[in-house]
């Protein structure tokens, strides 16, 4: 098998991280120029047209790419996504004139559900009194409602891609009941995975005991997830943010969240890093990550193997998997 060159807009960390197991794949890495994504993009194309390479590789921080990107790299044909979200990377134009794009799609979701999971449990379980009254405070008794089970409880959930789904089979054991909400999302995969689809996302926020938000960012999500809304979660409920910080308004979450009356979880954030002084940080109702719902170290290789395979694929003239056309383009943040 012949393998043409392929270049890569990864930093060396970033490289090092994903490339570190690649048994079985000596041959393709052979092949891979990695090229820094902090140069500007005249210094890619330059090198891009150097190698004479067909495929383009990358990833988190990789160089964005213009609507010029196919005339002014001729022989580019297929740009290898290791990672998920792609429209800040490439516009929709290069798609609709016919370039192959693939990304990890669902070979990390079962991690990154697992991580929402471990916040819906921590928001239930008092995680963050547990541990200031523990650990900081030396004391036994908690200064806050008493912990909750996750058991029969009503869950909502706001988006139902690949993440949302995979999280409906690890909340199985829970015995819940799920409803989500998600325009976009034909209701064949609702009926797939047996799941209520609600009308609206006032009905979502009111009826749910556990409210979960994994909708994509778009100009149509950005801060749609306001006061009105948050005001709307029981008293004791939760609310869990696993998705993207921008669909929820900050400053709305933090007053709501300061009145003491609803638990969160957050993974994300409209600003990161999270600043010292967030008003969040200060609230034991409030359980905080620092953006590490997965992937998860451990898992990384996943995303690798499967971009080396479609990277053979190609150059065996095969099916890729996971492809990227428009529909799917659309729906992403």
């Amino acid at each position: 098998m012949k393998i043409n060159p392929v270049v890569a807009s990864l930093s060396q960390p970033l490289f090092k991280q994903f490339f570190r197991d690649i048994t079985g794949y000596q041959d393709i890495l052979t092949q891979i120029h990695q090229v820094d994504p902090e140069l500007p993009y005249a210094y890619l194309a330059e090198q891009i047209n150097a190698y004479g390479a067909e495929v383009l590789l990358t990833g988190w921080g990789s160089v964005s790419l213009p609507e010029s990107f196919l005339k002014d790299c001729p022989t580019i044909r297929y740009v290898c996504h290791l990672t998920g979200e792609m429209r800040w990377l490439l516009p929709r134009k290069l798609i609709e004139e016919g370039l192959l794009v693939t990304n990890w799609g669902s070979v990390i979701s079962d991690n990154v559900a697992e991580g929402t999971l471990f916040l819906i449990l921590a928001c239930l379980r008092r995680a963050t009194s547990v541990v200031m009254t523990m650990q900081v405070r030396k004391g036994w008794d908690l200064d806050i409602d008493p912990p909750g089970s996750l058991l029969d409880k009503r869950i909502g959930i706001h988006g139902f891609g690949n993440i949302a789904q995979q999280l409906t089979y690890l909340l199985k054991p829970f015995r819940c009941s799920i409803s989500a909400y998600s325009p976009p999302v034909p209701d064949y995969i609702f009926e797939s995975f047996s799941i209520q689809r609600e009308t609206n996302l006032e009905r979502l926020f009111e009826k749910n005991d556990v409210i979960i938000e994994l909708e994509a960012l778009t100009p149509t999500t950005e801060r749609l997830i306001g006061k009105d809304l948050l005001e709307r979660i029981r008293p004791g409920g939760v609310f869990v943010n696993a998705g993207r910080g921008k669909v929820v308004c900050q400053e709305d979450l933090e007053e709501v969240a300061a009145l003491g009356k609803v638990f969160f979880g957050l993974d994300v954030y409209s600003q990161e890093p999270l600043p010292p002084d967030s008003p969040l940080r200060r609230l034991e109702n409030v359980f905080l990550n620092p953006h590490l719902g997965g992937p998860t170290d451990d898992r990384i290789s996943l995303c690798t193997k499967h971009a080396l395979a479609n990277l053979r694929a190609y150059h065996l003239g095969e099916p890729l998997d996971c492809v990227i056309g428009i529909s799917e383009y659309d729906r992403m943040t």
